[in-house]
């Protein structure tokens, strides 16, 4: 009988609101029905947050651990753990935990966003990777540009896999002309990235040109306390916090559309889930996928970041349209987020992994002892602020006969 693969996935989190949790779930349930044997770590999750039964453990790193402590209990913990190929999602430690990889049969990473400095990290970790999967094909290429040695069959935009709320709701909204528009953002309620701090005065633009709405959040995150209180009393503003289930999908069906204000964006995994209750997306023209999404929607819908006389004027012109023709609209949605189903995601995945495997080898294994840094013993919490490129300085790789990058 043929040995199973045995894959082990790396990331930051596993309990978050997001697409990375929904992909790393569809692993955890559809690799196994495909012979492989697949588990995560999550690093900052802690130990106790998972059962012994499940595929996930915790590490129990916080924002006072360093990199040097992060190594010495990465190390501690996975010394005895046997797997063929580390998968590290968004890349998230592969540069100062990669040496302890144990010699993998391949290494493939994931980049499931598009974010500061990224294009920092990539240089760091020239020849450490055999493959990469990307949420969409404007970060696929994004990635094959920073990465030459790397060719097109080893890098690939794989569909998120995305929850579909059931049928029923998808609704008929009431004709818009005679009532508030509902304006909704739905995902992490995070200040860096996903920028929620814009959104005050995105409201205050819409009240100035006469628009009447009403602006819901779904979901959690760092500005969960906080933004609230950046917005004026009496605000036409709801945050219903992280839902899930049929109250998740009902929330959403209320909405007329679902928007971002973001600098980086990835799929985005959760505009999709609001697509398939019909809401119209608008979104900030920042090169992700989320653009080529709406590229296949209405290019209308693209704004330029921070413009929000565009965005007025945009909701302005949906607004008029008829009833029939906006319900088309949501009805492809609703067909552009059926194509995100798991089933797919998954048969894509396993084409790649099938052919990185029969691929030669060209990742290099990082070489030991770590060279010094200062910013090895700086808390994460204080890295992350002051010094980002400090999670990303990556020791050298020795490259093998096969690999594109000499010594």
């Amino acid at each position: 009988m043929k040995p199973k693969l045995r894959l082990r996935h790396y990331f930051t989190h596993h309990q978050s609101l997001g697409g990375v949790q929904s992909i790393i779930d569809t692993h955890l349930k559809l690799d196994p029905t495909k012979g492989l044997e697949s588990s995560l770590l999550a690093l900052f999750d802690r130990p106790d947050d998972h059962s012994q039964e499940s595929q996930v453990e915790g590490l129990g790193l916080t924002g006072h651990h360093t990199i040097h402590g992060a190594r010495q209990r990465f190390l501690k913990h996975e010394s005895s753990i046997n797997y063929d190929i580390p998968v590290f999602h968004d890349l998230w430690g592969l540069a100062f935990l990669g040496e302890f990889d144990q010699r993998p049969l391949r290494r493939i990473g994931a980049v499931h966003s598009q974010w500061p400095h990224l294009d920092y990290q990539l240089s760091q970790l020239r020849g450490s990777l055999d493959g990469i999967f990307c949420d969409s094909q404007a970060i696929a290429d994004y990635v094959l540009s920073s990465l030459p040695e790397l060719s097109t069959e080893r890098v690939r935009h794989l569909p998120v896999p995305s929850q579909i709320a059931p049928k029923h709701f998808l609704k008929r909204r009431p004709p818009q002309q005679h009532r508030p528009i509902v304006l909704g953002f739905v995902g992490r309620l995070d200040y860096a990235q996903k920028r929620v701090d814009r959104f005050p005065s995105l409201l205050k633009h819409l009240q100035e040109e006469g628009i009447d709405c009403e602006l819901q959040f779904l979901g959690s995150g760092d500005a969960s306390e906080s933004l609230p209180e950046k917005f004026p009393k009496n605000s036409p503003i709801h945050f219903f916090g992280r839902k899930s289930g049929s109250e998740y999908w009902e929330i959403m069906s209320k909405w007329d559309y679902v928007i971002y204000t973001s600098d980086h964006e990835g799929a985005p995994l959760a505009m999709i889930e609001s697509m398939s209750v019909g809401n119209i997306p608008i979104f900030p023209r920042i090169g992700s996928g989320g653009d080529l999404i709406i590229q296949e929607i209405n290019p209308s819908l693209l704004y330029e970041q921070e413009d929000w006389s565009s965005v007025a004027s945009l909701i302005k012109d949906w607004k008029n349209r008829d009833d029939d023709s906006l319900h088309a609209i949501r009805t492809r949605c609703r067909e552009i987020s059926l194509a995100h189903s798991p089933e797919s995601y998954h048969e894509q995945f396993m084409n790649l992994l099938n052919d990185i495997v029969q691929m030669p080898r060209i990742s290099g294994d990082f070489t030991s002892p770590r060279p010094r840094s200062l910013s090895d013993h700086v808390p994460f919490g204080l890295l992350n602020r002051w010094i980002p490129k400090g999670f990303f300085h990556a020791n050298p790789v020795t490259h093998s006969a096969n690999s594109p990058i000499q010594k």
